[in-house]
């Protein structure tokens, strides 16, 4: 399950946006923590949610971007909001 090319492929987004958005806003190395995590748990809700409702807009094989990237965001964005 963990070596599944969706997973690798998201996990590796997730980080991805996760050190971006910590570049942007971050101050610390445990918000690099704390929004990595997040991001992980806010790209997955994006993935279950376009599954569920059968949205098909930009996918690279099963892995949708765009609402993964949108879900992750908003979840980083939050988790920020929630932290000051």
């Amino acid at each position: 399950m963990f070596a599944s090319p969706v997973f690798l492929v998201s996990s590796t987004l997730a980080t991805l946006w996760a050190a971006i958005f910590h570049l942007l806003f971050g101050k610390k190395l445990l918000d690099l923590i704390l929004f990595w995590f997040i991001g992980l748990i806010g790209f997955a809700v994006g993935q279950a949610t376009a599954d569920v409702l059968d949205l098909n807009w930009l996918l690279v094989g099963r892995v949708h971007l765009i609402e993964g990237t949108v879900c992750c965001w908003v979840a980083m964005l939050v988790a920020r909001w929630l932290k000051m």
